[in-house]
C-alpha cells in the first residue's frame, strides 16, 4: 500500500498492519515511520462498538455479538479500514538515530 510521508511529502510503501513491524523507513527521507497507534486504535474500537450494539438491538446474545463484531474486523481491516491509518514519523527510532549521529560527531 503506498502513503504519503509526512516528512518528505512523497509516496512510500507501508507494510500491512497484520505484519511484525514495529516501524519501516521511508524509501526517499530514510525517515522510521509508523501506522498511527491513536487511529489503529480508535478505528477498533468505533468499529467493534457500532457492529455490537446493532446486533444488541436485533436481539443476539451478547458474547455472540462480541464473537462476530471483533472476527468481522479482523477479516475486512487489511481491505477497510487500513486504507484510513495515517503514518506517523517514530519518534523514539528517530530520537536513537539523531542520539547515534550526535555521538558519531562528538568521537
Amino acid at each position: 500500500m503506498k502513503k504519503t510521508c509526512p516528512c518528505c511529502q512523497q509516496k512510500t510503501t507501508v507494510p500491512a498492519l497484520n505484519k511484525e513491524v514495529l516501524y519501516f523507513n521511508c524509501e526517499h527521507c530514510e525517515t522510521p515511520l509508523q501506522h498511527n497507534e491513536n487511529q489503529v486504535l480508535g478505528y477498533a474500537i468505533a468499529y467493534i462498538a457500532i457492529v455490537s450494539i446493532i446486533l444488541l438491538s436485533i436481539g443476539i446474545n451478547a458474547f455472540i455479538t462480541m464473537a462476530i463484531s471483533v472476527i468481522s474486523y479482523a477479516l475486512i481491516r487489511h481491505k477497510v479500514i487500513e486504507p484510513f491509518i495515517d503514518i506517523e514519523c517514530n519518534k523514539i527510532s528517530q530520537f536513537l538515530t539523531d542520539l547515534e549521529l550526535s555521538a558519531q560527531k562528538k568521537g
